[in-house]
């Protein structure tokens, strides 16, 4: 065996005692990274970590525009919803609603 093989064979047991070393001083190292965490109050942010929304978090949803339904001058109504008080007066001046559809 030449000495090329030899130093191949010491970094492989030497890996190889590295890793065992590492797995066994894991569980500690871990626990004591936990408790600086909490105790420093580091966020997932700060550590380097990217954040995805929980699907139950509060998200300020997009407003889904609808079209006006309705028009009688200036006052409009999408048709969803309570009557607003403009078409329950119209409504009761004997008037159809359908004489202020909005033709699309």
């Amino acid at each position: 065996m030449d000495e090329l093989e030899k130093i191949q064979l010491q970094i492989a047991e030497l890996q190889k005692k590295a890793q065992e070393i590492a797995q066994a001083n894991r569980i500690p190292v871990l626990e004591d990274v936990k408790n600086k965490i909490k105790l420093y109050g580091f966020t997932p942010e700060e550590l380097g970590f990217q954040v995805e929304a929980k699907p139950n978090a509060m998200v300020e949803k997009k407003k889904k525009v609808v079209a006006v339904k309705y028009r009688l001058g200036n006052n409009t109504w999408t048709g969803r919803g309570k009557k607003p008080k403009w078409v329950e007066d119209y409504l009761a001046a004997g008037k159809a609603l359908d004489d202020i559809l909005v033709s699309t």
